[in-house]
């Protein structure tokens, strides 16, 4: 998979600019500010329907514009193909080939792919909700089953969190089924996934930092027999009976895998609490490497690499091994303020 060309319109701070790719790696150079990010931030959005940099979607119009619109042409498969959006807070109107979308839900798995931004440090100093989402999104590109099980769970929470701030248990527990076999899923499925991303992370850590000791993943979840789909379900239906009373005078759901959480740690510490500030660097990127090979294995064609200001948060040496590994990738997007040491199809410079 690789893209070509893209198209951008009343997105940001482009008013109607085209690009065209390498389908290997592709340097962006320019000063701060003059639009590097914004390139990587569209592609990001044609793969996943949002950004990584902002969770408000009338940040990308430009302030004359009543919406932005962005196009893409790529070949998968062997075929060329076309991917456009015409977006602004209120809508999105999606046009993949001749076929038409309303929800940004439909984007995910036709263009897949991995960020690595600055601001990925917050996955392992943050809160869960952020290793959460790290998790979701990575399985939604390749499971659609997923993406329904999470829209389905968090639908039947919301119904379940009403009942219970109300007083009313008539209806309750028709959603407690529908979050249990839903939850189940999503557990199992996160659990799996983590088991594979802890493994690859390993090597790469140890690539990227020099250091011998092993950086693993563990998916910290309630339920005991997380690859037990059945026994899953059965202790989420046990859980949301037991906590009932307590939850109607909170109001909201305490068991599920809205709760769980990932631990990163290096040898028997965790990241976020006693690794050096380069260590957890070097554990951010190695995370999202490793997202990238696990995708890799489970889709036909390599998947999007995105990296924005290659280096910033990382020393030399740990920089240098970051451009050897991505030599090795499909299609590279990075940017930069100075050239890189790396043969590249120079797309931009600001």
């Amino acid at each position: 998979m690789a893209l070509s060309k893209l198209y951008l319109h009343h997105f940001r701070c482009y008013s109607d600019t085209s690009f065209e790719f390498s389908p290997g790696i592709n340097a962006i150079y320019g000063a701060n500010a003059r639009g590097k990010t914004t390139i990587l931030e569209a592609i990001h959005f044609l793969m996943t329907g949002r950004s990584f940099r902002t969770p408000h979607v009338k940040d990308l119009v430009q302030l004359t514009a009543p919406a932005f619109y962005l196009e893409t042409t790529f070949q998968r498969h062997q075929v060329v193909q076309s991917l456009k959006i015409h977006g602004n807070e209120k809508e999105r109107k999606i046009l993949y080939n001749q076929t038409h979308f309303s929800s940004a839900t439909s984007l995910l798995g036709i263009l897949q792919g991995v960020v690595i931004a600055p601001d990925d440090v917050a996955l392992v100093k943050g809160g869960p909700g952020l290793r959460r989402n790290f998790l979701d999104m990575q399985i939604a590109q390749v499971d659609p089953l997923y993406v329904h099980h999470l829209m389905r769970y968090n639908r039947a929470m919301r119904q379940r969190n009403a009942l219970l701030r109300a007083g009313n248990t008539l209806t309750i527990e028709s959603w407690e089924h529908e979050m249990a076999h839903s939850a189940a899923y999503l557990a199992q499925q996160r659990f799996k996934v983590v088991r594979e991303l802890s493994k690859a992370c390993t090597d790469l850590y140890q690539i990227l930092s020099g250091e011998k000791e092993s950086l693993h993943l563990q998916y910290k979840g309630q339920a005991p027999q997380m690859d037990d789909i059945a026994a899953t379900r059965l202790y989420y239906m046990e859980q949301f009976q037991k906590q009932r009373k307590r939850e109607m005078l909170l109001g909201y759901t305490l068991t599920g895998p809205h709760k769980d959480d990932l631990l990163i740690a290096i040898g028997d510490k965790e990241v976020r609490f006693f690794a050096s500030e380069g260590q957890q660097r070097s554990c951010t990127a190695a995370l999202r490497l490793a997202e990238w090979r696990c995708l890799n294995e489970l889709t036909d064609e390599p998947p999007l690499m995105l990296i924005d200001d290659v280096g910033v948060s990382l020393d030399r040496s740990r920089r240098e091994r970051l451009l050897e590994l991505i030599q090795t990738m499909g299609q590279v997007f990075l940017t930069a303020t100075d050239p890189l040491p790396i043969e590249a199809f120079t797309v931009f410079r600001g």
